[in-house]
């Protein structure tokens, strides 16, 4: 017999817990001293180590705005945050060493059972009340909303999300994480693109494939809330609206971050009701991190995340008195994780740039009161606007009718309305700016819940006065087949045109492909620089095609956009080069919105 069987199976697993639960608590305490030595470390790289190394991995060889005086500046933030690093280290490590030893190792190890059962019922409980028939037509809706986002995947690639690639996701991780020069490294969706290219290879539906996959995982999460908060027949309607919505499928199928940050909003949702129900602190430690890496993914989560705080807070106070105290106390808990969880993530990124670039960065232009002033009623229009595009002017007016109405008959509506208002208004004040569009997005799931409580309230009152006959479920699966069909085809149809592709970098990278060898160049424009060169590598080429300098027997190629403004006599300019070699250059490729000329 041997030795190890000398003890009960039991008494192993729970010796091996213990030993894993004080291994998890001093987890963080070796994390922020390995990060403070890295720090310290950094802190003594000399300059032209770092530049040189810079410029091996920008895209175009050279990092113009890495000067010795951002260097010293960096430097300066490294020695801070080794400084901070290591006394947050230190205390991490007595705390952790007092929680192995002291009374709280029980209460802290008792909220992970808890979960792990409210979860299993959770799901059992929805599986067992849930017909069959009903599951399939959830089921459909889905499947239905996931086709209408992958028959967008292979739409031509835009100047965002191709720049994302180019600039970001093809160089290493360590650039990614401290990169933010440019507000396109939405970094946890850049880190994703840059596993799915890796391993799946170059291409449009690689690049897309992340927010994809969140902008469908969304769908049956968001059937789930809006079912645990209401009904299933307010849920189904309320995921026949996001299956269909115009600007939802154009963003789950573009290389962007922003449906990652509606399923990180959606979960945080979920995370935050059961929280609200048992007063789980892990739950509570959740609902920080979902908001956290929502946050990594893109800035402007801010608004989702101060919005889902502010529902918790009003949600408690309208159903707990007793127990009130101790729950606030546990989110406010939640609330400080959630803001170191965030600096712990952008650390890189602060160290590198500072806290300030994250919420207004330089490239977006200085913002004034006296401009906000002016311009937040047609920025606040425009978002109006982008939305009605994928649907029409009566059905957004019957919308708002639906929005006024579900939240004069839904108190719980009502709250979750607030709660978005006090997240976004104060903030956008704060920043005196209106973001774009696309940053509001995650409204449309409010609005499409909205509309889905008046659709079910109206259908009831139907019912009642003229057709005692039609059942919940008749009436609730004809109005989804009504709103998936109709919304759908104007969702689809909306989309198309609106954002500027770039379809001939794709016929132009393929051409090039062919027509040019190792020592030929080829010059090229904004806004076509990034969409031309992310196709170039999707082509296989060597991204030096549209850097290095063409061979004595090389061949210039000059691609030129008429229709953005180009002139050949102007790119040649752009490049430093004199813009009477234009006389010499012959037309060899004629397209639509681009022409290429060839300067031997």
């Amino acid at each position: 017999m041997s030795g190890a069987s000398c003890f009960p199976r039991s008494s192993r697993s729970s010796t091996f817990g213990r030993l894993s639960q004080r291994a998890m608590w001093y987890l963080p305490a070796i994390a922020l001293l390995l990060l403070a030595l890295a720090a310290w470390y950094l802190a003594g790289l000399e300059f032209s180590a770092v530049r040189n190394y810079l410029d091996r991995t920008a895209p175009d060889g050279e990092v113009e705005t890495y000067s010795e005086q951002f260097h010293a500046r960096v430097l300066g933030n490294l020695r801070t945050a080794s400084a901070g690093l290591g006394a947050a280290g230190l205390a991490a490590l007595l705390w952790a060493r007092s929680l192995a030893s002291g009374r709280k190792r029980h209460e802290q190890s008792t909220g992970w059972p808890a979960f792990k059962t409210d979860l299993r019922r959770g799901i059992h409980g929805l599986t067992k009340r849930t017909s069959v028939t009903h599951k399939r037509i959830v089921l459909v809706v889905i499947l239905i909303g996931a086709a209408l986002r992958i028959s967008q995947l292979w739409q031509p690639v835009i100047y965002d999300e191709a720049f994302t690639y180019v600039y970001f996701a093809a160089r290493p991780f360590h650039v990614i994480l401290s990169d933010y020069s440019y507000p396109n490294n939405h970094i946890l969706h850049t880190l994703l693109v840059k596993l799915s290219t890796a391993v799946f290879g170059m291409g449009r539906v690689q690049l897309r494939l992340p927010a994809l996959i969140a902008g469908i995982l969304v769908m049956p999460l968001f059937y789930a809330f809006a079912r645990a908060m209401f009904n299933r027949y307010i849920a189904l309607i309320a995921l026949s609206f996001v299956a269909a919505s115009g600007c939802l499928i154009e963003y789950s199928a573009l290389g962007r971050g922003y449906s990652l940050t509606w399923l990180f909003m959606v979960l945080s949702w979920i995370i935050g009701r059961h929280f609200a129900k048992t007063n789980n602190t892990v739950t509570a430690a959740l609902f920080a991190l979902v908001n956290a890496l929502g946050m990594w993914t893109v800035p402007t989560m801010i608004y989702i995340a101060v919005a889902g705080y502010c529902w918790l807070v009003m949600y408690l106070m309208t159903k707990y008195t007793a127990s009130l105290q101790q729950r606030m106390g546990k989110l406010l808990l939640s609330l400080g994780g959630f803001v170191l969880l965030t600096l712990f993530f952008y650390l890189p990124v602060v160290v590198v740039h500072g806290v300030a670039q994250l919420f207004h960065h330089p490239t977006m232009g200085e913002v004034s009161w006296e401009q906000f002033s002016l311009n937040h009623q047609d920025r606040s229009f425009d978002l109006f606007a982008y939305i009605n595009d994928t649907a029409a002017t009566w059905i957004s007016g019957l919308g708002l009718l639906g929005l006024i109405y579900a939240s004069y008959i839904s108190s719980k509506f009502r709250l979750i309305m607030a709660a978005t208002a006090l997240g976004a208004i104060p903030i956008v004040i704060l920043q005196a700016n209106v973001g774009p569009p696309r940053v509001w997005l995650y409204i449309l799931f409010m609005l499409h819940l909205s509309s889905a409580i008046a659709i079910f309230y109206l259908l009831k009152l139907v019912q009642e006065s003229m057709l005692e006959k039609l059942s919940k479920r008749v009436r609730t699966v004809a109005a989804s087949v009504v709103v998936l069909t109709g919304m759908g085809y104007l969702g689809l149809t909306g989309i198309q045109g609106r954002i500027e592709r770039f379809p001939e970098a794709a016929s132009a990278a393929a051409q090039f492909r062919t027509q040019t060898g190792p020592e030929d160049r080829v010059l090229v424009q904004f806004p076509w620089e990034a969409p031309l060169e992310f196709e170039v590598l999707a082509q296989g080429l060597d991204r030096q095609l549209l850097y290095r300098d063409p061979g004595p027997k090389g061949t210039t190629y000059i691609l030129v956009s008429p229709s953005d403004g180009q002139t050949l006599e102007g790119v040649l300019l752009h490049h430093d080069l004199p813009p009477s070699l234009a006389a010499r250059a012959e037309k060899v490729t004629d397209r639509k919105r681009s022409e290429i000329f060839a300067l031997p």
